[in-house]
């Protein structure tokens, strides 16, 4: 994968765009390119018509994380470096989060996310689960699903696994899920289900 979004970048480093026949751009997409929306932002950019136009399409794009606008003294040339917000989940089919929870429209462009679905509030809730269950040092998969609903809480898909955390996301659970994990790691145990919605202790299923 980063071998692909290097060379996507280097092309557009050497691509120029000619600008209603007024300004030549050299663009250069430093994340690579992943989103539908930089499709539309190259034809936005080709129908322009001003510096200040240029610049009023680039702000309005929440895709965008940071960018540079050098424009050539004395030549209609201008040099644009564009540096994606990079997701890290979509949720409800409807907008992509951050790792700073800045979201920006979901394209369907993007598919290597986690996936959310569900009632859900407080954003930094998704971050947490992601961010403690991918910080257990034995973890061996990769979380492809958060669900959340009013009856059973928070569900994790990864992989062949479901882990149940409930309602109610505190220390205690993500110590008693790392210690669980650690444990099934040094015992060579694959469960199906990880329950932590227990008061006394864990549930594991080991089921098919």
């Amino acid at each position: 994968m980063h071998h692909y979004k290097l060379y996507i970048s280097v092309v557009f480093l050497f691509t120029s765009l000619n600008v209603s026949s007024q300004y030549l751009i050299n663009l250069n997409f430093e994340s690579g390119f992943e989103f539908e929306s930089q499709k539309k932002l190259v034809s936005e950019l080709k129908n322009s018509k001003s510096k200040k136009q240029i610049e009023k399409i680039l702000k309005r794009q929440d895709w965008i994380k940071d960018f540079s606008l050098v424009y050539k003294p004395f030549k209609k040339e201008v040099y644009l470096s564009i540096v994606n917000r990079e997701p890290i989940f979509v949720l409800n089919d409807q907008f992509f989060y951050d790792i700073n929870l800045h979201k920006f429209k979901f394209d369907n462009s993007k598919k290597d996310l986690v996936i959310v679905q569900g009632p859900i509030k407080n954003e930094e809730d998704i971050l947490l689960l992601i961010n403690r269950i991918e910080s257990v040092e034995n973890i061996n998969f990769e979380i492809n699903k958060i669900n959340y609903s009013y009856v059973n809480g928070w569900d994790v898909i990864a992989d062949k696994l479901l882990i149940r955390f409930g309602k109610n996301l505190n220390e205690k659970k993500f110590n008693d899920f790392e210690y669980t994990l650690n444990y099934l790691f040094e015992n060579g145990k694959n469960p199906s289900i990880i329950d932590m919605r227990y008061k006394d202790g864990v549930a594991l299923n080991h089921g098919k």
